[in-house]
């Protein structure tokens, strides 16, 4: 990672922020003085994944926040701060709670540049133009698919600015119809196929892009092609047969939940793209996580653990945040079942005491990521590596994909469940939370969460919202599955399931247009 710090100041300096859809154009030591050396290549990439890890914060946002995972006023009294709109499902054009389609486009232009100056180069080695071709290829195909998601119909550029060239903002670009944007999707993960060919190694690390994450976006964009785009089993296929190839990767599950995310076990083989955060360098989401999801160590005294024990001495007692984003607390009774791992591995149960000493839950917090205590610090640091995908992701929509071709997904549900529950527990109980055993009525009647193994559909959905929970997959998990799916998990309306656009960019391009459902 010492290599990451130190290109991260010089990629970011090739690759300076900008609105996404204000981009500067690329001053004359940037394009002119630049990309002379190999080196300087190497730097760029690494300043195209800080500037992804950027993004992370908005792609949490759009893929799980109007979900009703969240929702009800933060136990310990912290004001929301407007987040309430997205899992109220209350977003407007005066109020979008994302502005800018989350500062995505500026992204775009730096990696249309890197693309442009890769593929015309000579300067340097095959094998590491065909890792940043790829790269790059990959990640501009995954920041459409976010887009293509969130908002459907959107301006699709190729070109990077420079010179006098007009900026993206201005140029007064209509945006193109989504069926267009997802066949630029599949024609750069083509490309990004192309480049890397046969190589599955993580060349730079697990903390870069790779074939191995191509791949996971290839299952993920053939499954919404599939299913929302009219593709069918045509494209089920493809991403099935992507999955499949993941495999081909150094990868595999880790025998403990809780290792994925562990601050001394970054990297791990379960991880196939993960956004690095460092000590002296960067918190998770720039501070935003423990801006929005901690718990504020003034409250500490109010409450305990369900053991009894104080907050302010539990193992607690050294962090310190705002809670700003709320936790749905009947998560912490709905979500998950009795012996599975996950459980305590996500959630944290939280209790105020009464009148007579006795306890009383109040409700869960987040405790999937618990950062570190650095040397030197008084206080935790959230240092965690977010993951983008993992093994077990690869595992899932495997099964997605078999579920919707009428196959069977019990082999990959069960070898997620298994390390879920712990083999042993899971040997022991096969007949209660084996796929497709799981359909116990009183827990599975009136749930707020999850469904039966009775529908195969629910049943994926189900493992997926155990699984990622607090990783940016639940609402995107529902729209593939169908509005029945929204509906039924979120206060979403039928008519309103992509984001408005804010006043602010339709204001910056007239040939814009509001999102259906939001027009005023």
């Amino acid at each position: 990672m010492k290599k990451f710090l130190k290109y991260i100041a010089a990629g970011c300096m090739v690759f300076s922020m900008t609105s996404c859809l204000d981009v500067e154009p690329q001053s004359e030591i940037t394009d002119a003085g630049y990309w002379k050396e190999e080196g300087q290549f190497s730097s760029a990439n690494t300043g195209l994944q800080a500037m992804f890890r950027d993004r992370t914060f908005t792609l949490f946002e759009w893929g799980e926040m109007r979900t009703n995972l969240y929702g009800g006023s933060s136990f310990s009294g912290e004001a929301s701060s407007g987040y309430e709109f997205m899992w109220n499902n209350l977003l407007s054009q005066a109020s979008p709670a994302i502005s800018n389609y989350g500062g995505c486009y500026g992204l775009i232009n730096q990696l249309n540049l890197m693309i442009a100056k890769a593929e015309n180069t000579d300067i340097i080695k095959e094998a590491a133009k065909s890792n940043y071709l790829g790269s790059a290829y990959g990640m501009r195909a995954y920041i459409y698919f976010q887009l293509l998601r969130t908002y459907g119909d959107v301006i699709v550029v190729t070109d990077y600015t420079k010179g006098s060239d007009i900026s993206i903002g201005n140029m007064g670009k209509a945006a193109s119809p989504a069926a267009e944007v997802m066949a630029q999707i599949k024609k750069d993960i083509q490309a990004s196929e192309k480049a890397y060919g046969d190589n599955y190694k993580f060349a730079n690390g697990r903390n870069y892009w790779s074939l191995a994450a191509t791949k996971m976006l290839k299952g993920e964009a053939y499954l919404w092609s599939g299913k929302q785009m009219g593709g069918g089993n045509a494209d089920y296929l493809i991403a099935k047969a992507a999955y499949e190839d993941v495999k081909k990767a150094d990868v595999a599950l880790q025998n403990d939940f809780t290792q994925v995310f562990a601050f001394n076990n970054k990297k791990n083989k379960e991880i196939i793209y993960a956004v690095y955060y460092g000590k002296d360098e960067k918190t998770m989401w720039n501070d935003t996580f423990r801006l929005t999801l901690v718990m504020g160590s003034m409250f500490f005294k109010n409450y305990y653990e369900a053991d009894g024990t104080s907050l302010a001495e539990s193992a607690m007692g050294n962090m310190d945040g705002v809670m700003r984003i709320s936790l749905n607390k009947d998560m912490w009774k709905e979500l998950y079942r009795d012996g599975d791992t996950r459980k305590a591995g996500s959630l944290k149960d939280i209790y105020a005491k009464n009148e007579d000493g006795s306890l009383k839950y109040v409700g869960n917090i987040q405790y999937k990521f618990q950062g570190t205590l650095p040397e030197g610090y008084n206080q935790r640091q959230w240092l965690d590596d977010y993951p983008i995908y993992r093994y077990a992701d690869c595992l899932l929509g495997l099964a997605e994909a078999k579920a919707l071709l009428g196959e069977d997904p019990a082999a990959e549900i069960n070898e997620v469940r298994k390390r879920a529950y712990g083999e042993e527990y899971f040997n022991a109980h096969q007949a209660e939370v084996a796929y497709p055993n799981d359909t116990d009525a009183s827990f599975y009647a009136n749930n707020s969460f999850v469904g039966s193994d009775a529908n195969v559909i629910e049943a994926v959905l189900k493992e997926r919202c155990r699984e990622f929970l607090f990783e940016g997959k639940r609402w995107y998990d529902l729209r593939l599955m169908g509005t029945e799916y929204v509906t039924k998990y979120t206060s979403a309306q039928a008519s309103k399931l992509l984001w408005p656009i804010d006043e602010n960019t339709l204001g910056l391009n007239s040939q814009l247009h509001q999102t259906p459902g939001y027009e005023q």
